[in-house]
């Protein structure tokens, strides 16, 4: 199956849970044509493909100049088999993203809040009504517009669908209806709270909102676990991961393609002065048109990853080696590299959170084998081979939730670290390799996630400047995050 046809299931399934959990409603309407392309990256041809398969089902009912609506109406115990029969799928899953929101979610809301506009305030407060009456959509809004103060789109849609994969189990499967009501009020009430506080600029008061807001969660969770499984009979339903899809800006196919070619000549799958696959070959492999793979190829030799050799083929550069870089002036190149700004910023902000919570339950085994891979990081100041083991520590950290995030943030790293003129200085590297050493060999929860924020904060500075200083104006929109601690640590 080919890429836009994975696509094109995806975006289907995508609406399609949301219709039968109860997130659109009969006489909602969906995003336009053009809302969908833009967020899925795809072609409009693509959304319309899925438009007509969703009207042939059923589901929704469009035509020429108006917006499509939802005609299909579910009951509430048809949204309740559907959302009972979902959570019991996608329950590990579920209990491994919660574990995750705790860690990330204050990270990213804090900052969000101490740079929300006050004339958004009475905005925002429109939409607390609307969660007392149950409406989960309401709250997931709230908070993305909050997020939007960040001037990062990858935040507002982490924030979506993680929120949106537990919501699927949160409306209708309790059983005690009282029960819903106090959780719906209390949520309101601790949003309302929020507000109230960004009024007075209490920012211990927001920490603490956000705080509760996360234990409410978790124990809204617990209990629709608990009523899941009275009389269910279905503890056989294969368990369902959790997926994030970038949405905003999704990569498209020449740059997914480059991306793992440019990974391969990072970790030297690909050796400097050998050639890549023929044009075809590649083409077949990722089931791709050739114009594809040309695209691809030009994005790499714009990073001067690759060099085209006419009658001979496509070679590959010393990358990590190279003295002096050019900032690629491209169109398509500053869009990779604004992409990659806003993954680094996710990290900035949730690296050392993420890490305080999940790093005291790595093995003591697999903490003596990065170890060693730090040593041969430092030894031979090898950039790329140093951030792709601070993702493999990620990944180590036994949270599949978390592994699904960092991957897709990985790819969208992969630009900057190709780019010399955008690293940190080699001092600098060399002092956070050393500490991360330090606290891989002492096992040091502590000290890995003040050396692994530190990382990520100070790649996002740099690329972040060295964006704006290269004419990316877009740059400028993503928020500066403050560095909070003195560095190096005692």
């Amino acid at each position: 199956m080919d890429r836009d046809s994975r696509l094109y299931r995806y975006i289907y399934e995508f609406y399609v849970a949301r219709i039968q959990s109860g997130y659109y409603i009969k006489g909602d309407a969906i995003p336009s044509i053009h809302e969908i392309s833009e967020t899925f990256g795809v072609s409009d041809k693509t959304t319309r493909r899925m438009l007509r398969q969703l009207k042939e089902d059923g589901f929704i009912s469009s035509g020429s100049g108006r917006s499509s609506v939802v005609i299909k109406d579910f009951s509430n115990e048809d949204h309740a088999d559907f959302c009972r029969t979902y959570y019991l799928a996608h329950k590990d899953a579920a209990l491994e993203l919660q574990c995750l929101r705790r860690s990330f979610l204050s990270s990213i809301l804090f900052p969000a809040f101490c740079r929300l506009p006050a004339d958004r305030r009475e905005q925002l407060s429109q939409y607390l009504s609307k969660v007392r009456r149950w409406d989960f959509r309401a709250f997931i809004d709230f908070f993305c517009i909050v997020l939007d103060s960040l001037g990062n789109p990858l935040l507002p849609s982490l924030f979506a669908e993680s929120t949106m994969f537990g919501h699927l189990s949160d409306l209708y499967m309790m059983t005690d209806a009282s029960y819903s009501d106090f959780y719906f009020d209390r949520l309101a009430n601790y949003m309302e709270n929020l507000l109230t506080s960004h009024a007075a600029e209490d920012f211990d008061g927001i920490k603490r909102q956000l705080d509760q807001i996360s234990q409410l969660r978790a124990e809204k969770l617990r209990k629709n676990l608990e009523a899941s499984y009275a009389g269910s009979g279905q503890s056989d339903l294969v368990p369902v991961p959790f997926r994030w899809y970038i949405t905003k800006g999704r990569i498209e196919h020449r740059s997914f393609t480059a991306q793992i070619l440019l990974h391969r000549i990072l970790c030297r799958q690909y050796q400097p002065g050998e050639f890549l696959p023929s044009v075809s070959q590649l083409a077949e492999e990722f089931s791709v048109a050739e114009i594809t793979i040309r695209r691809s190829l030009s994005l790499l030799v714009s990073f001067n990853a690759v060099k085209t050799l006419n009658g001979k083929g496509t070679m590959v550069l010393d990358i990590v080696n190279q003295q002096a870089m050019q900032f690629p002036q491209s169109e398509e190149c500053q869009k990779e590299l604004l992409l990659s700004l806003e993954a680094f910023q996710v990290l900035a902000l949730t690296a050392g959170s993420i890490s305080s919570v999940f790093f005291p339950d790595i093995p003591a085994d697999t903490l003596t084998f990065y170890a060693e891979q730090m040593k041969e990081c430092v030894r031979r100041e090898d950039c790329y081979r140093y951030y792709k083991t601070c993702f493999d520590l990620f990944y180590a950290m036994g949270n599949s939730a978390l592994s699904e995030v960092c991957s897709q943030l990985m790819w969208q790293t992969l630009w900057p670290i190709s780019c010399r003129s955008l690293w940190l200085t080699p001092g600098e590297t060399a002092s956070i390799m050393k500490v991360l050493l330090r606290s891989l060999e002492e096992r040091d929860a502590k000290l890995f996630s003040r050396a692994s924020g530190r990382l990520f904060l100070r790649t996002f500075q740099t690329v972040r400047k060295g964006l704006i200083e290269g004419g990316v104006k877009e740059a400028a929109h993503v928020a500066w995050i403050e560095e909070t601690e003195e560095w190096p640590p005692e």
